[in-house]
């Protein structure tokens, strides 16, 4: 399949790895400055252009969007209007508005959608759902999951920065997490009923929401995702307990894209003295290898007719729940859904 790619940057790079190594090829690169143009067309051999007609006459079948958050409504719907498959980064907005947005074009040309949320296709938490489809641990009832990591990087330009362009650091990273306890709990327990957050933030870093703790009602059982971005390494945990056993999985690695990263999944089957424990097995984990899984499973989308790891459906539904935290944090209540 021919790729073209939105974006010159760092994460956009990444993509470009991932198509190399499902065996895709990239045909163009749109980016937003001469400059970038120039450094992309040397660096990576392949024609980049700030002129959209020069981008899609490329000649290629999909697109992955992988500009500032605040573009990427604006890129996805562009592409799709081009008649090209989509996967764009999370988040797919950063308001509602622009969500429907992206559903409306996809649906009025019929093209595939998929959202970067690729902590679905993380090998570590990937076998998480399984065992949980699986009945493992029976239904499950509360779930904890925590991120521990060193600060963001600025972003070209120090996009990231600019609260009018990221959204918030909510949409950044949590949103991850949260799509993570609606993909574990919502096919248990229906969708979040509730959100509660809370958070602090060093002098250094005034409304960052460094230190942050959500809680997600969702009727019978709750989640906790909680993350702190004013530390080292990249570090996350997880912990599930179910109606019949509980299971534990943790990841570190030196950042998120660390190709050797150490991982561990304990699973408990029942509970009480006739309970047994597990060390499983699992697949390499990390972006370095679930962007590229990402990647397949889009390509399979659009050849096969299968659904991405994550739906446009799926990327509003992560989006609503960032923007439900925002109004928690600022009413310092509770939401209801």
């Amino acid at each position: 399949m021919r790729f073209g790619l939105v974006g010159g940057g760092r994460w956009a790079g990444v993509h470009r790895e991932a198509l190399a190594a499902v065996g895709a090829e990239l045909a163009a690169v749109l980016v937003a400055s001469p400059a970038s143009a120039e450094r992309v067309s040397r660096e990576w051999g392949v024609p980049a252009t700030t002129d959209p007609e020069r981008f899609f006459a490329a000649g290629f079948e999909a697109a992955i969007v992988a500009s500032p958050n605040y573009l990427h409504a604006e890129h996805a719907v562009a592409c799709l209007e081009a008649g090209r498959h989509v996967l764009v980064e999370k988040p797919m907005a950063t308001d509602l508005e622009g969500c429907d947005h992206v559903l409306a074009a996809a649906r009025a040309h019929g093209k595939v959608v998929a959202v970067g949320l690729e902590m679905r296709v993380f090998g570590l938490f990937e076998r998480v759902k399984r065992l949980l489809d699986e009945g493992a641990v029976g239904r499950p009832l509360h779930l904890r999951l925590d991120l521990w990591r060193r600060p963001y990087r600025a972003g070209a330009g120090g996009w990231k920065s600019d609260p009018a362009k990221l959204g918030s650091s909510i949409l950044e990273e949590p949103i991850h997490y949260l799509d993570l306890a609606r993909w574990y709990l919502a096919p248990a327990h229906g969708e979040p009923r509730a959100v509660e957050a809370w958070a602090t933030e060093r002098p250094q870093a005034p409304a960052a929401w460094e230190n942050l703790d959500v809680r997600l009602g969702f009727g019978a059982a709750q989640a906790l995702v909680t993350r702190s971005l004013a530390a080292w390494g990249h570090h996350v945990s997880l912990q599930l307990v179910g109606e019949e056993g509980a299971l534990r999985a943790a990841w570190e690695g030196e950042m998120d894209l660390d190709p050797n990263p150490r991982q561990r999944l304990t699973l408990q089957r029942g509970h009480g003295p006739e309970a047994t424990l597990e060390e499983l097995e699992v697949a390499p984990s990390g972006h370095a290898f679930d962007v590229p899984r990402q990647a397949a499973a889009f390509v399979a989308a659009v050849r096969t007719g299968s659904a991405p790891a994550a739906t446009a459906a799926d990327g509003r539904a992560s989006v609503a729940l960032c923007l439900a935290v925002e109004r928690a944090l600022a009413t310092g209540g509770r939401v209801t859904l």
